[in-house]
């Protein structure tokens, strides 16, 4: 694997990306590296004033087709169908790459137009619906990927069908616990997604991958719990001691596209217990390895999008 660099990123002309909560950090990153190696970008975005700038940055690296925007606010299902729908019309059905970015860390508690708390609407039933939507335009691209962002944070996070239905009702809310047990879930979703493709004998992979400890700015949401005067301080040791974004992009770019990476495959820094560095394989938790576990979470969570999984 070696030092993988965002310029070791191939000519990704004909290419076609969607990328979610791409109006900032790591998606922003992301898309940028994409369309300057000539891939046609997808930007989603809930907010149409940052959308708009990200556009303008996007556009600025591309090298190939205009980027374009995509609204859609993962935390609602009535938005994530009509993305996938204006996505699927967009593509005419050929989505080479779906990087489900998007996410929310530890913000108070909060519910989705659905009912949801927002950190489960937002980074994985939100997510989960959009790719199941989008797998027509998936299946039928040649080497297509869908890739999961997950977390460090899984790896302390237990899970079963109880507790994710407590949540997602804001029972005993922790937000840093609800976080990791999101983190959790879609690692599993990553794994039943590769199963099903596989089982239907499908080109695309499903993937995961992890940014370590990044200067994302997603860090600072999750510091609406913390006493007032304590937050500039906990924002400065994020953004100080934080990997640049650059950095922390490159184990899902890799994930994205590189040639050796094999369904089921998790991507995350290589240094410092995988918070910083270069891209290596991360290392799932027992529980992210789950064959039972990742069936029911998929059932469960699918049956909350109003999807119905073909298991």
């Amino acid at each position: 694997m070696g030092r993988f660099r965002d310029t070791d990123v191939p000519d990704q002309t004909g290419r076609t990306a969607v990328v979610t909560g791409a109006t900032g950090g790591l998606g922003l990153r992301i898309s940028e590296v994409l369309a300057a190696r000539g891939a046609r970008v997808l930007i989603g975005s809930r907010n149409p004033e940052r959308g708009a700038a990200a556009l303008l940055r996007v556009r600025a690296a591309a090298s190939g087709p205009s980027p374009e925007l995509v609204a859609i606010d993962l935390s609602d299902l009535t938005s994530v169908r009509a993305a996938a729908a204006d996505i699927r019309r967009r593509t005419g059905d050929r989505l080479d790459l779906l990087i489900n970015n998007g996410g929310i860390m530890a913000p108070p508690l909060a519910f989705s137009p659905d009912g949801f708390e927002t950190q489960w609407a937002t980074n994985v039933i939100g997510p989960a619906a959009l790719s199941w939507a989008l797998l027509p335009a998936l299946r039928d691209t040649p080497r297509s990927r869908v890739v999961w962002v997950s977390s460090t944070r899984h790896a302390s996070a237990q899970l079963t069908e109880a507790q994710l239905r407590a949540d997602v009702r804001g029972e005993n809310y922790r937000g840093f616990d609800y976080y990791g047990r999101t983190k959790l879930a879609d690692l599993l979703l990553s794994q039943e997604l590769e199963r099903q493709l596989r089982e239907e004998d499908a080109d695309t992979l499903s993937v995961a991958a992890h940014p370590g400890f990044t200067a994302t700015g997603i860090v600072g949401s999750g510091f609406a719990g913390l006493p007032r005067i304590l937050r500039p301080i906990a924002n400065w040791g994020s953004d100080s001691l934080g990997q640049p974004v650059e950095k922390g992009a490159l184990p899902i770019l890799y994930a994205a596209i590189a040639a050796d990476v094999s369904g089921g495959d998790y991507y995350g820094p290589r240094g410092l217990g995988g918070l910083r560095g270069y891209p290596a394989h991360a290392t799932r938790s027992s529980a992210a390895t789950s064959e039972d576990l990742g069936r029911t979470i998929r059932r469960t969570v699918l049956e909350l999008a109003n999807l119905a999984p073909s298991l």
